[in-house]
């Protein structure tokens, strides 16, 4: 049998990226357009940015596994095969671009030659620190990617949640309970 939720844990997921995201988009906002450069405002916003960032990445592999390991909830009956689709593909790319903006932002700071650090404890180093490759300054390349996709992402994202409020005034079919907590 079809569940009507998502998995607890799935939700918790759920929500919890949501939230991590939000800050992580108005961190670098901030960081990248208001902040002085090099001012004491700034580097508390990057280390926060980059633990984040790992806290994030901990917690997609977790929802991925839970993924896996779980039965999705069936879309309502009655919803038209282009908005399945889109339904599919939305979540796709929910998937793909924060692994994308994750893994981009963690070799921006590798090749960089520069610690990844979660709150303090450093991590491992995953890319090599490499100024440039074929005249490219990689540490420029990986930040801009990051930036493009990282918007790319909430363009995604602010999609998905308009999608969620079209399904629920427009078509009558309110997805949100499949990911609330509300019994």
């Amino acid at each position: 049998m079809t569940p009507v939720k998502y998995a607890l844990s799935a939700r918790i997921l759920h929500w919890a990226m949501a939230i991590g995201f939000l800050a992580m988009w108005a961190s670098g906002y901030y960081m990248t357009t208001l902040a002085a450069e090099d001012s004491p405002a700034e580097e508390l916003l990057f280390d926060l940015h980059i633990s984040t960032g790992v806290t994030l990445v901990g917690l997609m592999i977790l929802r991925l596994l839970v993924r896996a390991t779980s039965t999705v909830p069936s879309l309502p009956e009655g919803m038209p095969k282009l908005d399945v689709k889109l339904a599919h593909l939305g979540h796709l790319a929910l998937y793909i671009l924060p692994i994308c903006v994750l893994l981009l932002g963690w070799s921006e700071v590798d090749v960089g030659g520069h610690q990844v650090r979660w709150f303090g404890v450093p991590m491992p180093k995953i890319f090599p620190t490499m100024e440039t490759l074929w005249g490219i300054n990689m540490e420029n390349l990986t930040e801009q990617l990051h930036m493009v996709l990282a918007y790319t992402f909430l363009a995604v994202a602010v999609g998905h949640v308009a999608a969620v409020v079209k399904h629920k005034m427009v078509d009558g079919h309110d997805v949100l309970p499949r990911m609330s907590f509300r019994s």
